[in-house]
């Protein structure tokens, strides 16, 4: 099975921040994607599913936030990008959707991740 993304980040984040809480996000979704969009911003948040797009070596034991000072885990009982297949999960707060961009806030994304799929948060089906 091969993933094509539907979209990229655009945020200009390079570097990781401070606090991804401040950053916002717009993804570009691909225009043939676009009708997709429909409705979504009837949604105060969605599930982005996107790749770690830089070169990463897999881990299977990591420090949490990379701070050795925190015992080890295992990358399955972490929120490391350093997994066995690069793929990053974040629900996100949506602010606007407008023809084939969303802008969202919280999304811990890199400028340019490739954006495989976009879900609505629903209360009954997620908690």
């Amino acid at each position: 099975m091969k993933f094509r993304p539907i979209g990229r980040v655009r945020n200009g984040v390079n570097k990781t921040p401070d606090d991804w809480s401040k950053v916002k996000s717009r993804i570009i979704i691909d225009p043939k994607y676009a009708e997709g969009l429909y409705k979504l911003d009837h949604f105060k948040h969605v599930w982005v599913i996107f790749g770690f797009h830089r070169l990463r070596e897999t881990q299977l034991k990591i420090h949490p936030m990379h701070d050795p000072s925190k015992p080890l885990v295992g990358v399955f009982a972490s929120r490391s990008p350093t997994r066995p297949n690069k793929i990053g999960l974040t629900l996100v707060r949506l602010v606007s959707v407008k023809k084939n961009v969303l802008v969202v806030k919280d999304l811990d994304a890199y400028d340019g991740s490739p954006v495989y799929d976009i879900k609505p948060f629903e209360d009954e089906i997620d908690y």
